[in-house]
């Protein structure tokens, strides 16, 4: 048990690496020394002379005492040395048990360069991203539960009072219709949290295929007809011909959320103009309404999970559809952006290769 103990130890492991090359080489050159010696003080000699052997034994001595001296200061310093080589790995080992305990405020101090510098640098980089992931899983897990508290705690409210059976039929129809509403908002959540989720682990897989892109932007159109038609909007539509390599599955769903909220944040009798072109190698896509506009505090959160600019229609979305928008098209090599004045509306460009 003891021996395997003392095997399982790097710094053992590499002391008796050291001091086993240590000794092998000093041990040769003893035997070198006394070799060359021995051959050359029998050659000058009589065989019979005494002096001879005295002369052999002193000289065989003060080597011996020398190749001592030497083992022993080289294997206080092999010592040394390894000890200083470990040190940085049991920091590290110490330290991957507290971050395995989800303290990642940990940071472990290396100046060294070499190798094991590198790798003190590569964890205190992982204890950051972990502790910024963790901050954003908390804040998830919070705004997700009031998400669901709002729809559901109003949904409960308004059952109760159709329970008691104390309605006129024009309240019991607008309650009812108030429970269908925030019922189809939670089915909204939950299936944008799947996607996020499949997003973010990369369960849904690259599927490439060649496909009509205007099409897609046409069929999207008249997919949101009742929305548009519901508030008179004007559509005015450019669209060029453009074939297009990529996950038709996933552009779907951006063309959806950026024309739908074009389409909520527009004002009744608004315009929304889609243009489709091609600028050189790119693809882009340009979605514009004459709304609300997006205030400067909130454009930096935009594309932030469950930010909401219009606090005033909070009840109308999650915040997450441009979260969605975001990763399936950096997921397609793109990426999207876009300009907005308070009041003047909003244009989101997505760019695509």
């Amino acid at each position: 048990m003891k021996k395997r103990f003392i095997f399982k130890s790097i710094y053992a492991r590499f002391a008796i690496i050291f001091l086993g090359i240590w000794w092998f080489l000093n041990s040769l050159t003893f035997g070198v020394i006394l070799s060359v010696i021995s051959n050359n003080v029998l050659s000058s000699l009589p065989i019979d002379s005494y002096e001879l052997y005295i002369g052999f034994h002193n000289i065989r001595n003060r080597v011996a005492i020398t190749f001592l001296c030497s083992a022993i200061v080289g294997t206080v310093i092999i010592l040394i040395a390894v000890r200083g080589i470990v040190k940085p790995i049991k920091q590290l080992s110490k330290a991957s048990k507290e971050v395995a305990k989800g303290n990642f405020d940990i940071e472990v101090q290396n100046k060294s360069e070499d190798e094991i510098g590198q790798l003190t640098a590569d964890f205190n980089l992982m204890t950051k991203e972990l502790k910024y992931i963790d901050y954003l899983r908390k804040d998830f897990v919070s705004n997700v539960s009031h998400e669901f508290k709002t729809p559901i705690t109003s949904i409960k409210g308004f059952a109760k009072l159709i329970r008691d059976g104390k309605l006129s039929k024009e309240q019991l129809l607008e309650y009812s219709e108030i429970i269908v509403n925030e019922s189809e908002r939670l089915s909204k959540l939950s299936s944008n949290l799947l996607k996020l989720s499949e997003l973010d682990s990369r369960v849904i897989r690259e599927q490439s295929k060649l496909f009509s892109l205007d099409e897609q932007i046409r069929k999207t159109i008249l997919i949101l007809e009742a929305q548009w038609s519901k508030k008179d909007i004007e559509l005015d539509i450019n669209i060029e011909e453009i074939l297009i390599l990529g996950n038709e599955h996933l552009l779907q769903e951006v063309w959806l959320n950026l024309i739908s909220n074009a389409i909520k944040f527009s004002n009744q009798k608004g315009i929304i103009k889609v243009n489709l072109y091609r600028d050189g190698e790119i693809v882009k896509v340009e979605i514009s309404d004459n709304g609300m506009g997006i205030a400067d505090d909130d454009k930096e959160h935009i594309f932030e999970r469950f930010y909401k600019s219009d606090k005033s229609r909070s009840t109308s979305g999650n915040g997450l559809g441009l979260v969605i928008v975001k990763e399936i098209v950096e997921m397609s090599n793109g990426k999207v952006y876009f300009n907005s004045r308070l009041g003047k509306g909003s244009t989101f460009i997505v760019e695509l290769k």
